[in-house]
């Protein structure tokens, strides 16, 4: 599936990791631990048993293990501050600093900053609360 911040990465297997792992888990996590949500993650719900040439997946995955080394220090250090107390808001934050401390690691973050701002907006517009789905209030601040 092409989310259109996948352009100029190949659909393989590094796309697939970092995607679902940066998005999902990471960004969620942040989130999550800032609104003072408790989080549980379990097994894989896709398993993958397909035997496949490992230097055709390293081509395909260079750019991952370059990122890892600027992805796990921004993740172990993201903060967000009080005002964020909507999941909006602390998704709409951490977009802000994807842009700003990974988009010069690569073009793909400065998109997926932009996707995620995106994401928001089209959330908010496709469920609204009373008109102030951004404004309702998850849980407390830390």
């Amino acid at each position: 599936m092409n989310t259109g911040i996948q352009q100029g990465i190949d659909d393989g297997p590094a796309y697939v990791l970092w995607a679902v792992w940066l998005v999902m888990v990471s960004l969620s996590a942040v989130i999550c631990d800032h609104l003072g949500y408790g989080v549980k993650t379990g097994l894989p719900y896709i398993w993958h048993s397909k035997a496949s040439n490992p230097f055709v997946n390293l081509k395909k995955e260079y750019k991952g293990i370059y990122w890892q080394e600027e992805l796990i220090p921004f993740f172990q250090s993201a903060t967000l501050p009080k005002e964020c107390t909507t999941v909006q808001k602390c998704y709409i934050e951490l977009s802000k600093q994807v842009k700003a401390k990974l988009g010069k690691v690569d073009e793909y973050f400065l998109k997926l900053a932009d996707a995620m701002v995106t994401w928001i907006e089209a959330w908010d517009e496709l469920n609204p609360v009373g008109g102030e789905s951004a404004e309702l209030t998850n849980g407390p601040g830390k």
